[in-house]
């Protein structure tokens, strides 16, 4: 035996050892021909071909296997510390959590903030929540990015007195990780005015704060309640040590509005076909399905329904009156419950019933209000009708009844009563409308009196034969002796008989005085001086504030007494009388 030198190690060693004893290098990297077996004879074999090359050996194989290995320690790392984006699964559990929620937002680094009873906290993928509801509703909390999301910090009765509230940053086992003097803005000309997200978040480490507390008027500050450094209050930036750095205005603001997930979007083609029925106009609903993307491929779809008409703002804005969240993953699932949907769409039934009810009470103003602007305009397009007009002609009653007779009539016609006479006896004191040209009166039991219009030559036809009255004056004093009762406070206040009721509704607080006489219309009798003088008394014709009334009078023998009612100005006639009410 003897010995040779190791040519990877320069070491001592054995030329019958397989291997160098100080580097572990194998003998047949030596360079030197190795027998087959213990004995010494040679192998017959050339040289040349017994002996291999001795190359030097390296470690780069051992190199490449250790960064991998880093590498993929690393990343393990990062995974755990900031959450991953697993892919959401939606299963009957989650589903079933989310129902305990009034609120929940998109998920980002596998945490999504969800609100409970005016609180907030975080739920994992699985719709556990491992952060409490416990933080402040002044902001919606943030969204977890890097690690860390954004939170009101009001654990102090001296802050919960700010107008700007101070923040920490919690990590994802609720624990506040960086405190300090950062704030959100002041409300006024608030930054982070989003409705959804209103707290910053960390980008590439930096996040956005306001470095300056303002007070509320109960707290501390100058005389306005102000704080002393309000005019220094601006953006500054911090890193994930809490530690505070200057940026320029353009980064900060940019930073302060920077949120790890897109703005929310319209969610196409899931409106159900009721929703695609409804009317856009005066009396709108407004239906939207928002959606913002998660980081893990899933969407948060926020189902509104919203009656623009809606206190504050009507059809400027709306109010948010029914409004569903719920998730959908990469393959179409959904956490959207049967009984979500269910409510959802019986409230826009009732919202659409509702706002149908109130279009229909507008048609009907509106139509009431064309009633009255065309009455209105036909009002001043016959206004020379209103005054007094007298017709004289002679009669041929016929060889029984008396022959040819002398005829007189007049009408004094205002802008809502006709009152006609014949030979000075009183046939009708009532309203009247114009219709077809025609002035049409004493409506009853399908019938009518009709007087046609010559509007051309604005006069009234008396007969069919051509003959027309003649207009004596424009006053509306029928020209008979009249009372000293002045008009009561009935006549002031105008009346509609809209039903028979109206009438008697009218009559029963109403006492009528003249020529020494006072008198009250029942259904059961005309009462006279505190007396029943007649029979029932029924109403035959209303119209407007008009309406006419006839009873018996059994001291002339039954005789039919007429009574007409004007409530506009608290009068009665009967017989050519009129009397008032006092």
């Amino acid at each position: 035996m003897a010995l040779t030198t190791c040519k990877e190690c320069g070491g001592k060693m054995s030329d019958r050892a397989t291997e160098c004893p100080h580097c572990g290098c194998p003998r047949e990297f030596q360079g030197e021909i190795q027998p087959k077996d213990n004995s010494s004879t040679q192998s017959q074999e050339p040289l040349s071909e017994q002996i291999q090359p001795n190359p030097k050996k390296t470690h780069k194989g051992l190199w490449i296997s250790i960064a991998a290995i880093l590498v993929i320690a690393l990343c393990a790392g990062a995974f755990l510390l900031f959450g991953g984006t697993s892919t959401l699964k939606i299963t009957p559990e989650l589903t079933k959590a989310l129902q305990r929620y009034d609120q929940i937002d998109a998920f980002s680094e596998g945490m999504a903030a969800v609100r409970r009873d005016g609180k907030w906290g975080y739920i994992n993928l699985q719709g556990e929540e491992v952060i409490p509801c416990q933080f402040s509703d002044e902001f919606p909390v943030g969204q977890f990015s890097e690690g860390l999301a954004c939170v009101v910090d009001d654990r102090s009765e001296k802050d919960k007195k700010l107008w700007n509230k101070r923040v920490g940053f919690i990590n994802k086992k609720g624990e506040f990780v960086i405190t300090g003097d950062y704030f959100t803005e002041a409300p006024a000309g608030a930054v982070w005015e989003d409705e959804s997200h209103k707290l910053p978040s960390f980008k590439d480490g930096k996040c956005a704060v306001w470095n300056t507390a303002v007070f509320s008027l109960e707290g501390e500050g100058t005389e306005s309640g102000w704080s002393k450094e309000y005019e220094s209050n601006k953006i500054v930036l911090i890193d994930s040590k809490g530690k505070i750095s200057q940026a320029h205005d353009s980064l900060a603001y940019q930073l302060a509005n920077y949120h790890p997930y897109v703005i929310p979007t319209p969610y196409k083609d899931v409106l159900t076909p009721i929703e695609t029925k409804v009317a856009f106009d005066d009396y709108a609903v407004n239906i939207a399905r928002d959606t913002v993307e998660c980081d893990n491929g899933a969407k948060l779809v926020t189902w509104q329904i919203i009656d623009a008409n809606s206190y504050p703002y009507g059809m400027y804005g709306g109010t948010y009156e029914k409004t569903c969240q719920y998730y959908i993953d990469q393959y179409g699932n959904s956490t959207l419950t049967p009984e979500q949907e269910k409510s959802m769409e019986q409230h826009l039934n009732g919202l659409m019933a509702s706002l149908l009810e109130k279009h229909n009470e507008q048609l009907r103003r509106e139509a009431e209000e064309e009633r009255i602007r065309q009455e209105e305009e036909e009002r001043k397009r016959v206004e020379w009708i209103y005054g007094t007009w007298e017709y004289s002609m002679v009669v041929d009653m016929g060889r029984y009844l008396g022959g040819r007779k002398q005829m007189n009539s007049k009408m004094i016609i205002s802008e809502d009563n006709l009152t006609s006479y014949t030979n000075g006896k009183l046939d009708y004191n009532g309203g009247y409308t114009i219709e077809n040209g025609a002035i049409i009166y004493d409506r009853h039991n399908g019938y009518c009196s009709s007087l046609p219009l010559d509007f051309t030559n604005k006069r009234i036809e008396a007969d069919r034969n051509g003959k027309y009255f003649t207009k004596v004056s424009s006053s509306y004093s029928n020209g008979y002796p009249s009372t000293s009762y002045s008009t009561s406070a009935n006549a002031s206040s105008y009346t509609t008989f809209r039903t028979e009721a109206d009438v008697w509704a009218y009559l029963s607080s109403t006492v009528y005085y003249g020529r020494g006489t006072h008198f009250r219309i029942t259904q059961r009798y005309l009462e006279v001086n505190g007396s029943p003088q007649t029979g029932g008394v029924r109403v035959v014709n209303f119209n407007g504030s008009r309406a006419t009334l006839q009873t018996s009078d059994p001291y002339s023998g039954g005789q039919i007494l007429t009574l007409y009612i004007n409530a506009a100005n608290g009068s009665v006639s009967s017989g050519g009388e009129v009397y008032y009410a006092k």
